[in-house]
């Protein structure tokens, strides 16, 4: 007999030394002996082999080795075939199983020992295969998981499900064994014999140890995230656990914190991603384009965390679905609504108030989501009045989603979005019983988005989802200046100004796109979108009427219109595979194809997209990305803040599309159990951006906005570090940017031609984030942000003429574009949380303090002149002749966000 353990005398020996050790050891001993043997359990231990045309004693040798089991069989069992084999991560049970698939030899593990025997020579046959489909929801509210990964155990095969909670997995007859995981759940497994077509849907049930600590990631890939690239999914607790402004958790505040990206101007919401401008991100609202997302200048995004289920940031390796900018996608999806009880939040903060409610229309088939937010202030217009003034400033959000289920192939979502900003100015002043002046001044913007969207399932393998939108963004300001005069029973004056000034873009739009599953290696998805823009930059209108004695001297309707309605045809196609070669390597290959037509003029572009993602042993990985994108719309805007007045216009004849080329390469660790390790590095082109001649700038007036512009191109590189602590007490991460993105003009009307850097070039951004949680009652969360210096252009010298008739002639001396580099900024963010469970549900308060030890960051800068003394000049008869002063000038900073405390209520039910 072969053997490891050789003879029945050895076997005696081996007994013998085992009962000795066992009458003698301590109990310590004892229990380090059955940790090993849990350890060496097989359905927990997994292990990694690889062999190329090995005999069955060098198989054994090498199993021997790598696991310490001992391998016990006679001279009857033998190969039919050398084993060639290469796995890794697979239990002793799978790795014996892939080895002797196809070999005379049976197996059965006893302890630390494994049997091998002879048994009958497996017949090949042609295995048929079947598919696994359906949804995977959360056990109590029925909700749709997206992302959740579905593994076979033993295929070793996998998928996701899509971002309606879809999956599907072919796989060879036989026992399927599949988990169903997802982050913050309980894993569910499901064991059944696979001889049909099979539609498995799956609750998961929320895992309530889990629940008690805050869990950032969930580092297992399946299906398309296995080669995404520059991707961030950003749970919604990561999201509620970031301290921000006045204790509002807020998406777009939370995405800054991530690598590459950062905030335009310091403490607003505008995203800068890899060198990019803010026009230049898609930011989704359940597929839908949002074109304003900002509240109060930009302090606050226009989504409500409450109302939120997920959020996927792309920089980079861009999915052939995504079009139409060239920085990043932001993809918003919202709650579906549980469908199968009542629960909702309600909370009181510093400055807004919000209420969430969702539940069952009819139990398991049609359920809804509604949630709202506003400020105070929208019901305090009065209490801001003093002599005569009186102003005010709110803001709110309605979030509405309906979800029917006709059956498990069809479903039925209809959404509703409303938010709009209001702010009012009136003044009053009377002088005397008789003349009185009054002025009314009054701003607001909003977007208003309703969509209807269909899920309809053809096949097993073939899933689709159609969507019909409408999408519009409107700025409206209005103002009235009046003035009236009474001298006498018949003589009086009045006189009034009424104008106002609009802006917006409206679209409609069709999209379906198709998930297509024929074998777990290859998921394939494919669309078509067709959007009709209708833009309306601007429209001026205003209307004066004077009367004198009661008679009309003048009333008149001005119109001013510049660029009335302006169309744009947008059509595109898309397709792209997501699939493995090997057991190693995955691809993402894929292409956009898009059509654009304004003004009579068609502008073409093909975009291939391709990803690869290599895995290592031991947690190592790489990934690579090339991305090619265009953009057919601009933000004309003249300010660093997120203004209302920044106006939407397509290209046209003469401006070109905006065009970018992204190359990334990035390394990744996992090995090590709650931490994940990336390091990313990008080089970006990009060809016919703009940028404002010498001397213009563009004041709330699109009108031959194109002669103002110049075309030309860019770049940005940079190096991307994260470091992140995904589970435990303590999570949180580490992010560190260091970048560089500048800007190039031809024939020297820009910066003489010279490359200069663009105005939120920042070299080094670092932010750290921590979250610990204390007990179930108190949990705090911490933020700290350093940002280097951006660039602004301002004077370095003024030159001031005063000449002979009073008259003033200013001169200002720039050297290039974005010539003052300024100081860096950095701040801390503290928020804690006090919950307490009650009968009916948790209440929670958290107090904050954005920017903690009130660091003066600049928000606005100006440049300032040091003096106003004029050197004089007199002629030979000692008569004046005028005079001039020319200094230098020195920075001054404007700080409007300093350190803000808050405290916000808020009662889950």
């Amino acid at each position: 007999m072969k053997s490891s353990i050789c003879s029945p005398r050895t076997i005696r020996k081996l007994f013998l030394m085992g009962a000795v050790l066992l009458s003698t050891c301590t109990l310590q001993s004892t229990l380090v002996f059955a940790t090993c043997v849990l350890q060496a359990n097989p359905s927990q231990t997994r292990f990694s082999i690889k062999l190329q045309n090995a005999t069955l004693e060098e198989f054994v040798k090498q199993m021997e080795q790598k696991t310490g089991y001992s391998f016990i069989y006679g001279e009857e069992v033998c190969l039919n075939s050398r084993i060639t084999l290469a796995v890794r991560d697979l239990t002793i049970n799978e790795i014996l199983r892939k080895a002797f698939e196809m070999q005379p030899i049976g197996f059965e593990i006893s302890g630390k020992h494994i049997l091998l025997h002879k048994r009958p020579m497996p017949q090949k046959t042609v295995s048929r295969r079947f598919t696994i489909s359906g949804y995977v929801t959360d056990g109590a509210s029925s909700e749709t998981l997206i992302g959740a990964n579905v593994l076979d155990s033993r295929q070793r095969v996998g998928t996701a499900t899509n971002p309606f909670g879809f999956y599907t997995l072919t796989l060879p007859e036989g026992d399927a064994e599949l988990s169903f995981s997802y982050l913050g759940y309980e894993t569910r497994h499901s064991s059944f014999p696979l001889n049909k077509d099979t539609v498995l849907n799956i609750r998961l049930n929320t895992n309530n140890e889990l629940a008690e600590v805050i869990i950032l990631s969930d580092k297992k890939e399946a299906g398309i995230q296995a080669t995404a690239m520059g991707a961030h999914e950003i749970p919604m607790a990561q999201i509620q656990h970031t301290p921000a402004v006045l204790g509002e958790a807020d998406i777009l505040k939370t995405i800054q914190l991530m690598p590459g990206v950062q905030a335009g101007t310091e403490g607003f919401s505008g995203l800068y991603v890899r060198g990019g401008g803010p026009d230049q991100n898609l930011i989704l609202l359940d597929g839908i384009p949002v074109y304003n997302a900002d509240h109060l200048l930009g302090v606050f995004s226009i989504f409500t965390p409450e109302a939120v289920k997920k959020v996927t940031l792309f920089k980079s390796s861009f999915p052939a679905r995504y079009g139409g900018r060239l920085s990043s996608i932001v993809d918003v999806r919202t709650n579906d609504g549980d469908m199968k009880r009542y629960h909702g939040a309600l909370s009181i903060g510093t400055l807004t108030d919000k209420i969430h409610l969702e539940g069952p229309i009819i139990k398991d088939r049609t359920s809804f989501s509604l949630s709202g937010r506003t400020t105070h202030t929208a019901f305090m217009g009065k209490a801001f009045s003093s002599d005569g003034d009186e102003f005010n400033y709110y803001f709110y959000d309605l979030n509405a989603k309906v979800n029917h289920k006709f059956n498990d192939r069809s479903r039925l979502f209809l959404s509703f979005y409303h938010g709009k900003d209001h702010y009012h100015y009136n003044f009053k002043e009377s002088y005397g019983t008789s003349d009185c002046y009054e002025s009314k001044n009054g701003l607001n913007w909003g977007n208003t988005i309703v969509a209807g969207r269909w899920n309809y399932v053809f096949t097993n393998k073939l899933f689709s989802n159609t969507t019909v939108a409408f999408n519009s963004y409107r700025m409206i300001l209005k103002g009235r200046a009046k003035e009236e005069n009474i001298y006498s029973s018949s003589q009086s004056y009045f006189y009034q100004y009424d104008s106002e000034y609009r802006s917006g873009i409206r679209d409609w739009s069709f999209r379906t796109d198709f998930d297509y599953t024929p074998i777990p290696s290859h998921h394939i998805k494919f669309g078509v979108e067709y959007l009709y823009h209708t833009f309306r930059p601007e429209t001026n209108t205003s209307k004066m009427k004077e009367e004198e004695n009661g008679v009309t001297e003048q009333d008149t309707l001005y119109n001013s219109i510049s660029n009335s309605y302006l169309h744009g045809h947008e059509a595109s196609v898309y397709a792209e595979d997501n699939f493995d070669i090997g057991s190693r390597t995955s691809l993402n290959a894929g292409v956009h194809i898009s059509l654009f037509n304004t003004q009579g003029k068609n502008y073409f572009s093909i975009q291939p997209r391709l990803s690869v993602h290599y895995r290592f042993d031991h947690g190592f990985s790489v990934k690579a990305s090339f991305s090619q994108m265009a953009q057919y719309v601009h933000q004309l805007s003249s300010t660093p803040l997120a203004m209302p007045t920044d106006l939407w216009v397509p290209i046209t004849k003469n401006i070109r599309p905006m065009r970018a080329n992204q190359y990334s390469l990035g390394g990744y660790y996992t090995g090590i159990r709650g931490w994940e390790f990336s390091i990313e590095g990008y080089y970006k082109q990009m060809r016919n951006v703009l940028e404002y001649q010498n001397g213009v700038s563009f004041f709330g007036s699109s009108t031959n906005w194109e002669e103002k512009v110049e075309m030309g191109k860019g770049r940005s590189m940079g190096i991307e570090f994260m470091a992140q602590k995904t589970i435990g007490k303590t999570t949180g991460w580490l992010a560190y940017t260091l970048a560089k993105a500048d800007r190039q003009f031809k024939d020297g009307s820009i910066n003489d031609g010279e490359r200069f850097p663009y105005k939120y070039d920042r070299r080094h951004s670092i932010s750290l984030c921590l979250n610990h949680k204390f007990s179930e009652r108190i949990d705090i969360g911490a933020s700290w942000i350093y940002n280097s210096g951006g660039t602004v252009t301002l004077p370095e010298q003024q030159t001031v003429i005063l000449k002979p008739d009073g008259s003033i002639e200013q001169t200002d001396y720039i050297s290039k574009r974005n010539n003052y580099r300024l100081p860096a900024s950095h701040r801390l963010n503290i928020g804690v949380n006090f919950n307490k469970k009650t009968k009916h549900g948790m209440r929670t308060w958290n107090i904050s303090l954005y920017n903690a030890y009130n660091s003066m960051n600049p928000t606005l800068v100006y440049g300032k002149r040091r003096d106003y003394d004029y050197l004089a000049y007199k002629d030979e008869h000692g008569k004046y002749t005028g005079g001039y002063n020319t200094s230098k000038l020195f920075i001054k900073k404007i700080t409007l966000l300093p350190i803000i405390p808050s405290v916000t209520y808020t009662y889950k039910f």
